[in-house]
C-alpha cells in the first residue's frame, strides 16, 4: 500500500540477543491500526504470548509514533511506549505509556515509524538511529550513569541534537517503577518500562533525523492548525511570558482553569528566587514540540539541578512542605523530583510510597532501624535522598519498593497491605497503579462520580490518563468559581449539560447524581466510559497531547462545547485518507476491544475489574458512596455495549469478527477463554 502522507512507511526491528538489525513495512499495520497504542497493542498480541514475562528476552519494548509525528499538526511531539509491563500486577500484562518531548519527530525524520526491540543483550549496550539506519553500539561506559550524565555522553558522541531515551540506575536493577526519560523530565513512566530496557541490558536510544515527513494536504493541515492555535492559546503579555495578550482569554488547559506554565512551581522559596532578577534562578515557559500552549515550565538555578517543572514529577515530595511549611516549594521540593529522574524512577510511584511508608510508621508498622530511613523526617532532604539511592540500587527495604506500592504491601500483608489501598484503587490480579482522581476533588475528600469508578476499573493502567472527562469537569467548576479539590457537582450539573450532549449524545450524561442528592445516578457511566476509551485510544494512536485532546470543554465558548473532529480532521489532513468522527469511533472500539483481549489472554476477567472495599465503605463530601451492587451493574452494561461476555468480560467470536479481529477471535478460542455471546 503506498503512503500519501503521514506515515515514513518502516518499523525498525532489533533483536539484541542476536545483534540483528532488520526494517518491517508499517503498511502491515496502517491505516488499520493508525499507530501508537493501536500499533503496539497489534504487535504485542501477535508477538508476546502470555508465557512470556516482562523481564523476559521475548517480551517486546514497542516505541510507536502515530501518522500526525514529524508535522506541524499541534501537540504532535508525543509517542508511546509498549509491551507488557513488569508494573501491572501481581500479573504481568499489556499496558502502554505515553511520551512527550522531541524524540518522536526525530524518530520520524530519521525514516522510522516505530523501533520493536526484542532479545537481551550480552553486555551493556545502546541502539543508534539515524537516517535510515541502525547500529548497536557499547555502552559499557554508561552503564552506571545517571539519566542526564547519559545523555550528556551520548551527545558528545553523536551531537548536540541527538534526541535519546534514557534509563537511570533503577532502570539497571530492574526495577518495576523504573522510567525511561528523555530530556529533562518527559519520561516514560507508568509501566516499568525503564525495567524492561535495563532487562535487556539496553542503556539507551539515541535518535538524529534528517528527513521529512510528507503531508497529503498542506493547505488543510495549515487550516486546522491555525485554528486549534486559536482555540488554545494567544502570544504572551511581554511584560509576562505566562499571560495572554488577549484581555479575559483562558488557555484551554484542563477546562480553562489552568494557564501556560501552569503544571510547573508552586508558592515558595524557589518561586520567589525565581521571580528575583538577581537571584541566578528563573522559570521560562517550556513545551513539547509543535505545542502551542506550553504548560510547564523550564527552570535553572546556581545550586540546583536544571529541569522541567511538570505535574506529578515536580510535585512528587510536597511533604517537604509539611515538613518546612514556612519555605513552601522549596529547592529541597525541586532537587527530590530532580533526584528522583536522574535515578529513574517513577514519580507517580513516589506520590503513594511515600505517604504509605508514613501511615505505617505512624501506626507502629515499621521501625527507622528496621528499614534504616528516618521515617521521623519524611519531608527532609537527608530521607527523601536515602529512600531514593536504596529503591534505586535495590538496597535493604529499597528492594522491596522497587517492587512497586502495591506489591510491597501485599508483600508486607496485614495493616500495611490494607493501608495502602487508599492510594492503589484497583483490586484482582491486574493492579498496580496510584490513585489519582477516583472522585472529582480526590479520593477521599472529594465527590464520587460514577463513571470516574467505572474508569478506573476497567483500565490497564492508571484511568483517566487521557484527562478527557475529567477536564469537562474542572471547567464547569472553574466556570463557577470552583476549583478542581472543591467542584460540587450539584453546581456542575447544569454547565456539563450542553458539553455532555455534544460528546456523550444526552444532556443526562452530565446528571452523575440524583435529584435528591443522596444518591448517584448510573444510568449513563457506561455508554459515557465507552466512549471515553475511544477518545483516549484514538488520541493515543494519532497521536495528541493528553492535556489539550479530546476537546470536549471550550472555556472561551458561550455554551462552553468543545470540537471533537479537531483529531480526525488533522489526521484526514496528514493522510489524505478522510475519516468522520462516527468512523474513528468504531476504530476506537476495536482497539479496546483488541486490548481487552490481550488482558484477557494474560488471565483477566470480569472478577479483576473491582476496586477495593474502602471505596465503598467511605462517604464523600457530599455523603453519598459508590455501591457495589450499582458498579456491577454498571460494567453489566458496558460489557454489553462492548458485545463482550456479560459473565467474564471477555470479547466473543461475533464481536471479534464483526471488528475485523478473526485472528483474535481464534487465539482466544485455542486458549479455550473465548467469550460467550449472551
Amino acid at each position: 500500500m503506498k503512503n500519501s502522507g503521514g506515515w515514513v512507511g518502516k518499523i525498525l526491528r532489533v533483536d539484541l540477543t542476536s545483534g540483528k538489525v532488520t526494517e518491517q513495512s508499517t503498511y502491515d499495520y496502517v491505516p488499520r491500526f493508525i499507530g501508537g497504542r493501536g500499533l503496539g497493542a497489534k504487535i504485542c498480541w501477535d508477538e508476546v504470548p502470555p508465557e512470556v514475562g516482562a523481564f523476559d528476552p521475548e517480551n517486546r519494548l514497542v516505541l510507536a509514533t502515530g501518522p500526525l509525528q514529524g508535522t506541524l499538526a499541534p501537540t504532535s511531539g508525543r509517542f508511546v511506549v509498549l509491551g507488557k509491563a513488569p508494573q501491572t500486577g501481581p500479573i504481568e500484562s499489556f499496558c502502554r505509556s505515553g511520551v512527550g518531548g522531541h524524540f518522536a519527530p526525530e524518530l520520524k525524520w530519521a525514516g522510522y515509524d516505530a523501533v520493536v526491540i526484542q532479545g537481551k543483550a550480552p553486555k551493556p549496550v545502546y541502539l543508534w538511529i539515524t537516517d535510515h539506519k541502525a547500529e548497536i553500539l557499547d555502552a559499557t561506559r554508561l552503564w552506571g550513569l545517571d539519566t542526564y550524565q547519559t545523555q550528556q555522553m551520548i551527545w558528545k558522541l553523536h551531537g548536540p541534537k541527538t534526541r535519546a531515551m534514557v534509563i537511570g540506575r533503577a532502570g539497571e536493577t530492574k526495577s518495576r517503577i523504573a522510567c525511561i526519560l528523555t530530556d529533562t523530565g518527559d519520561a516514560s513512566g507508568q509501566g516499568g518500562y525503564g525495567g524492561v530496557m535495563g532487562s535487556k541490558n539496553l542503556k539507551a536510544i539515541a535518535v538524529r533525523g534528517t528527513g521529512t515527513v510528507s503531508v497529503a494536504r498542506p493547505k488543510e493541515l495549515m487550516e486546522i492548525s491555525y485554528r486549534i492555535q486559536k482555540l488554545f492559546s494567544r502570544k504572551s503579555l511581554k511584560s509576562d511570558p505566562y499571560q495572554p495578550d488577549e484581555k479575559d482569554f483562558k488557555f484551554n488547559i484542563w477546562g480553562g482553569g489552568y494557564g501556560r506554565g501552569s503544571l510547573s512551581l508552586l508558592p515558595g522559596e524557589l518561586l520567589d528566587l525565581c521571580n528575583s532578577p538577581s537571584s541566578g534562578y528563573s522559570q521560562t515557559p517550556d513545551g513539547c514540540f509543535a505545542c502551542p500552549v506550553s504548560c510547564r515550565s523550564r527552570v535553572k538555578g546556581p545550586d540546583i539541578t536544571p529541569g522541567v517543572a511538570f505535574c506529578a514529577q515536580s510535585y512528587m515530595y510536597l511533604e517537604s512542605m509539611v515538613h518546612q511549611p514556612e519555605k513552601g516549594y522549596s529547592k529541597v521540593t525541586w532537587q527530590a523530583a530532580k533526584l528522583g529522574d536522574l535515578y529513574g524512577i517513577n514519580a507517580y510511584e513516589l506520590m503513594a510510597i511515600i505517604p504509605w511508608l508514613a501511615d505505617c510508621f505512624r501506626e507502629k508498622l515499621i521501625k527507622e532501624e528496621e528499614v534504616g530511613l528516618p521515617l521521623k523526617e519524611i519531608g527532609s532532604w537527608d530521607f527523601i535522598s536515602k529512600l531514593l539511592h536504596k529503591m534505586a540500587n535495590r538496597e535493604g527495604i529499597g528492594d522491596l519498593l522497587a517492587e512497586g506500592g502495591q506489591r510491597a504491601a501485599a508483600k508486607l500483608g496485614g495493616k500495611a497491605e490494607k493501608l495502602s489501598h487508599m492510594y492503589y484503587p484497583r483490586a484482582g490480579k491486574f493492579a498496580g497503579y496510584r490513585e489519582h482522581w477516583v472522585y472529582l476533588g480526590g479520593f477521599p475528600t472529594g465527590y464520587a462520580v460514577p463513571q470516574l469508578a467505572l474508569m478506573w476499573v476497567l483500565d490497564n493502567r492508571d484511568a483517566l490518563v487521557s484527562h478527557s472527562y475529567i477536564s469537562a469537569l474542572w471547567g464547569a467548576a472553574f466556570t463557577v468559581g470552583q476549583n478542581a479539590l472543591t467542584a460540587v457537582p450539584e453546581k456542575i450539573i447544569p454547565v456539563l449539560k450542553p458539553v455532555m450532549k455534544a460528546a456523550y449524545g444526552s444532556e443526562e450524561a452530565a446528571e452523575f447524581v440524583r435529584p435528591d442528592g443522596k444518591r448517584l445516578d448510573w444510568k449513563w457511566a457506561a455508554p459515557v466510559v465507552k466512549r471515553y476509551h475511544e477518545h483516549s485510544l484514538l488520541k493515543d494512536c494519532y497521536i495528541l497531547c493528553d492535556i489539550l485532546f479530546p476537546f470536549l470543554f471550550d472555556a472561551n465558548a458561550f455554551d462552553h462545547v468543545g470540537d471533537l473532529t479537531l483529531e480526525s480532521r488533522l489526521f484526514s489532513a496528514v493522510t489524505g485518507r478522510d475519516m468522520n468522527l462516527e468512523e474513528s469511533y468504531k476504530i476506537g472500539e476495536m482497539l479496546n476491544t483488541l486490548e481487552r483481549a490481550l488482558a484477557a489472554r494474560d488471565g483477566r476477567t470480569r472478577q479483576d475489574d473491582v476496586l477495593y472495599d474502602i471505596y465503598f465503605e467511605k462517604e464523600d463530601a457530599g455523603g453519598r458512596k459508590y455501591q457495589r451492587e450499582d458498579l456491577e451493574r454498571a460494567k453489566s452494561d458496558f460489557y454489553q455495549l462492548m458485545g463482550w461476555d456479560i459473565k467474564t468480560g471477555i470479547p466473543t467470536r461475533p464481536t471479534l469478527e464483526k471488528l475485523g479481529l478473526k485472528d483474535v477471535a481464534e487465539g482466544l478460542e485455542k486458549m479455550r477463554i473465548l467469550g460467550k455471546k449472551s
